[in-house]
């Protein structure tokens, strides 16, 4: 075999080592919630394929998890712009949640659900926004339509429960409860609202 194949196998055998081990200590140091040096590793593959789009996601989440929403935020718009995917649509909206940017995130979230009205994930994401923003009816909607694809998801239908009766929705809400109350009677919501719905 020619000198010059064999040297630039062994290069390569090499540099897939080092960096699988560095991905595989960025897992290790993020399991043991050592993110500044999970993000380390991170910046190590990066500046070797700063196109790679996994690195980047994967960066933006550990900046997340360390609570540097505005970095990570920085990090999932850049590797939106290399490749439209809903994963760092998500990520966005996270971070803007985790700001408190509860109008934009509700806006992006509505932009998105056309296309993804299934995603049980940004529909709750919708809902938490316009929660907080006080929208009751809206994020009523959103919970709904959670349940609606996932009837025996009694976490959202508790939430649902809520923003029903915080709208004014009482027949609604009454009914939704009850049917909370037979299927997951620990609920906090069942305790907070037991007084309020369980009159007939």
């Amino acid at each position: 075999m020619n000198k010059y194949i064999l040297l630039t196998l062994l290069i390569l055998c090499s540099l897939n080592f080092v960096l699988g081990r560095s991905i595989q200590s960025s897992y290790l140091a993020e399991a043991n919630g050592d993110y500044s040096g999970a993000i380390t590793h991170m910046q190590k593959l990066v500046r070797e394929d700063p196109d790679e789009v996994f690195y980047t996601m994967r960066t933006a989440w550990l900046y997340y998890l360390l609570g540097s929403y505005e970095q990570a935020l920085n990090l999932y718009q850049q590797s939106l712009e290399r490749l439209d995917h809903l994963d760092a649509d998500l990520g966005i909206i996270n971070c803007q949640l985790a700001l408190g940017q509860w109008d934009q995130a509700l806006a992006y979230s509505q932009k998105l659900l056309p296309e993804h009205s299934q995603n049980t994930i940004l529909l709750s994401k919708a809902a938490y926004a316009a929660y907080m923003q006080k929208e009751y009816p809206t994020a009523a909607d959103y919970f709904g339509y959670i349940v609606a694809i996932s009837p025996w998801d009694m976490e959202n239908r508790g939430f649902w429960v809520n923003n029903l009766y915080l709208s004014g929705q009482l027949p609604e809400a009454k009914k939704q409860y009850r049917i909370l109350k037979k299927y997951y009677p620990e609920s906090p919501i069942v305790s907070e609202l037991q007084e309020l719905l369980d009159q007939p």
